[in-house]
């Protein structure tokens, strides 16, 4: 064979089995991928939250502290928690602040209407609240949507 001629082009039954391989490969990831996502601590949240009739998007939640082996209360030091332990309660979640365990601090800019605020303890939300942007007024998540606006005690009018 010269040194200038060209190899044989696969075979196409060779090119079906190799396309139909990256097809069955990427199938795999996507259902794989898909599977991850809805086990996800995320999504998770999301679904906790439309059950409580807040709609939030998982991508706009941040985590904003961690710590393992703790309490809310331990997390949290000094800060007086007695508003957003009732605005939780009032929203229907548990508000155990010294329960131990994994806890984390998720926020979620919620525009004009504020701060989403979650306290997870081994991914079981026990607060959930919103804090309003630029003042120390909290509501609980029932608030978002209803006419009525927080009080500086944390509740609607």
């Amino acid at each position: 064979m010269p040194a200038n001629a060209r190899k044989p082009a696969l075979k196409n039954r060779t090119a079906v089995i190799l396309m139909a391989a990256a097809a069955v490969l990427l199938l795999a990831a996507l259902v794989w991928r898909i599977g991850l996502e809805r086990h996800s601590l995320s999504s998770k949240i999301v679904r906790e939250l439309a059950s409580h009739g807040l709609s939030v998007d998982a991508a706009g939640l941040y985590q904003h502290a961690h710590a393992k082996d703790t309490s809310i209360r331990e997390l949290m030091g000094e800060t007086d928690m007695t508003a957003a332990v009732d605005a939780s309660k009032q929203a229907g979640f548990s508000a155990d602040i010294d329960r131990t365990g994994e806890v984390y601090c998720i926020l979620s800019d919620l525009g004009e209407k504020g701060v989403l605020t979650l306290f997870l303890v081994d991914e079981d939300i026990e607060l959930a609240f919103i804090q309003q942007t630029g003042s120390d007024e909290i509501a609980p998540i029932a608030w978002i949507g209803s006419e009525s606006q927080p009080s500086p005690h944390g509740f609607p009018y």
